[in-house]
């Protein structure tokens, strides 16, 4: 292993960590604009509790499969797009139906407004609203 090599791995280490920090940040910040920005309090906890899972989902698809081929020849557009399927497949599973029923009587599909989250949050994660 030469000292270029040694670099880049220290790089992405760090750069995992900073984007672990990162998520849990942006997963703050959204809480608390939903918080300040709903006043229904049944709306307020369903939406609360639908960023966390959308949050959840988008930490454990980096962890689990992102992480690992990132930076390598792996990390194809066929690889992204498995990445954000398997998120969105991962957060409908856990969404109740209670969330879901939400979700279509105010925003529509289900489907497509979990996988517009689920960029949003990527968006942010990457571009870091202040």
């Amino acid at each position: 292993m030469n000292w270029q090599q040694i670099l880049i791995n220290i790089a992405i280490t760090v750069a995992a960590a900073l984007l672990t920090a990162l998520g849990s940040w942006v997963l703050v910040k959204v809480k608390t604009l939903v918080s300040t920005k709903i006043k229904n309090q049944k709306a307020q906890a369903l939406l609360s509790g639908i960023v966390d899972v959308i949050a959840s989902v988008v930490k454990a698809t980096y962890q689990t499969y992102v992480q690992a081929i990132k930076g390598t020849e792996a990390w194809t557009q066929e690889a992204q797009k498995r990445a954000l399927q398997q998120a969105a497949e991962a957060a409908q599973a856990q969404l109740s139906t209670e969330a879901k029923d939400y979700i279509q009587a105010n925003f529509g599909d289900v489907g497509a407004w979990v996988q517009n989250q689920i960029e949003a949050t990527l968006y942010d994660l990457k571009n870091k609203k202040v």
